[in-house]
C-alpha cells in the first residue's frame, strides 16, 4: 500500500498579495459607482418626499374644503412651527384659513413636518439661482393657480436633479434634467 504525501496547505505571501492587488483595484472601480448610486438613491427620496407633501396638501384642501399650504419650515424661540426662508430647512404642511405664511394657534392645523434636506443637497428654483421659498396654497378645489417647480439639486453633479413640477391646476409631476443646478445658493 503507498503512502499518500502530505502537501502543507495555505497561500504563499505572493498569493496572497496578488489576490488583495485583484480586491484593491476592484474596489477602486466599483466605489465611484456606489457613491454615484448613494446620491441617486437620496435625490429619489427627497423629491418623492416632497411630491407627497404637495400631494397631502391638495388632496386636504379638497376633502376638509378650506385652504391648505406648504411652506419652506422652522422651529421659533418658543418651539412652534414656523415658515422660513428656504426649503433646504424642511418643509411643512398645514391647513391655512387665511392664506398667510403664519401658522396660526388655534385656528390653523400642521399636517406634516419634513426635516431639512441633508448637507449638501439644495432645493432651488428651476434655474437654480436661487433658493426655493415660496408659500405653495390649494384652494377648496385642488387648485394652486399658478406653476411652480421646485428642484433638488445634488452635491454630485454626475446625478441629474429632480424637480416637483406644479402645474397651474395644482397637479405634480416629477421631473428629471427639468432645470439647471449650476449655482450654489
Amino acid at each position: 500500500m503507498q503512502q499518500a504525501t502530505l502537501r502543507p496547505r495555505g497561500l504563499t505571501l505572493l498569493e496572497l498579495l496578488a489576490v488583495l492587488a485583484i480586491v484593491a483595484t476592484l474596489l477602486g472601480v466599483g466605489a465611484p459607482s456606489l457613491d454615484k448610486y448613494v446620491h441617486e438613491v437620496r435625490l429619489l427620496q427627497l423629491s418623492r418626499g416632497l411630491m407627497a407633501a404637495v400631494n397631502l396638501a391638495r388632496s386636504e384642501a379638497i376633502r376638509r374644503n378650506t385652504n391648505v399650504s406648504i411652506c419652506p419650515h422652522t422651529r421659533s424661540h418658543s418651539g412652534e412651527p414656523a415658515c422660513s426662508d428656504a426649503y433646504n430647512d424642511g418643509w411643512m404642511v398645514f391647513v391655512n384659513s387665511n392664506r398667510d405664511r403664519e401658522v396660526d394657534a388655534g385656528v390653523d392645523e400642521v399636517l406634516q413636518v419634513a426635516p431639512a434636506v441633508p448637507q449638501g443637497y439644495q432645493v432651488t428654483n428651476r434655474a437654480g439661482t436661487r433658493a426655493a421659498s415660496g408659500l405653495i396654497s390649494y384652494r377648496s378645489d385642488g387648485s394652486a393657480r399658478h406653476n411652480l417647480t421646485l428642484q433638488i439639486c445634488p452635491p454630485d453633479h454626475r446625478v441629474a436633479p429632480l424637480s416637483v413640477v406644479l402645474n397651474i391646476v395644482g397637479r405634480a409631476r416629477l421631473e428629471r434634467n427639468w432645470g439647471d443646478c449650476t449655482v450654489d445658493v
